[in-house]
């Protein structure tokens, strides 16, 4: 039960990193470089997005993906294999990290300090 909540841990604090990330894009007024389909969309139809828009659609958008993901590790404990419930956010996590180095090297090419 132990590595189930270092694992729910692990997968909050890497989304939280992730909000942190987009934050410092918005701020710069770089909407462009963001991973996120749904402000695409918004930004490419309404040219312009504010921050607080912004981050509360990312916040709610996070707030969803927590529930949904929360609602599909239940399902271990349905089947009956709840002790391996921690194996089910592998993928999660894995998608998390990938997504979250890709915005990093992102932030770090953009705005990398001069030689």
């Amino acid at each position: 039960m132990r590595i189930l909540k270092i694992v729910w841990i692990l997968f909050i604090l890497l989304n939280v990193y992730d909000v942190i990330l987009s934050v410092l894009y918005w701020w710069k007024g770089n909407m462009t470089f963001e991973e996120n389909y749904f402000i695409w969309y918004y930004y490419y139809y309404e040219g312009h997005i504010s921050l607080i828009l912004a981050l509360m659609m990312v916040i709610s958008i996070k707030l969803l993906f927590f529930t949904g993901v929360y609602w599909y590790t239940r399902l271990f404990d349905l089947f009956k294999v709840g002790k391996y419930k921690w194996l089910s956010l592998l993928p999660f996590i894995a998608i998390s990290i990938i997504i979250d180095a890709n915005n990093t090297f992102i932030l770090l090419f953009n705005y990398a300090p001069p030689i």
